[in-house]
């Protein structure tokens, strides 16, 4: 029987959800550093898959996203943008009572990361190409502009 992620519609393995993905990554991100050099795209592009940042950050991140991505700026400049973002005075995170988003046909998951990663090398490349398909991707999820 298929197992399909209800919010990216990603193809699971049984018994293994996005979550469980996620959080497998971040525990390899925070005990090695070659792989939590890509912190951030992993917890914003999972984030933006999975509903879970409120509409206003839906317009920060994609800035975000692209600023780093496209013109180099670093991770640490994002934090320190964050502090003066959209969290500073509301939260990050989608209210449950939020409008329904558009459903995004996402052409690359958290699982397609997992199942062709190895090494840090391979899941740092897999992580970045994951976070520029998302930010191509994800368009119809901005609905106001910060």
């Amino acid at each position: 029987m298929p197992n399909t992620c209800v919010l990216c519609n990603a193809d699971l393995p049984q018994g293994i959800t996005c979550e469980s993905i996620f959080h497998e990554f971040l525990a390899l991100e925070f005990n090695d550093p070659s792989y939590g050099q890509v912190h951030f795209l992993t917890v914003a592009t999972y984030m933006v898959q999975h509903q879970g940042y409120s509409d206003e950050m839906y317009a920060w991140i994609q800035s975000a996203l692209q600023k780093h991505l496209e013109e180099g700026y670093a991770t640490e400049s994002i934090r320190q943008d964050m502090a003066k973002g959209p969290g500073r005075t509301k939260g990050i995170r989608r209210p449950l009572d939020a409008q329904p988003l558009p459903t995004i046909s996402w052409t690359m998951t958290i699982a397609d990361v997992a199942a062709q990663m190895y090494d840090a090398e391979s899941y740092c490349k897999l992580i970045e190409q994951w976070g520029r398909t998302t930010l191509k991707e994800m368009g119809p999820l901005v609905l106001k502009k910060i």
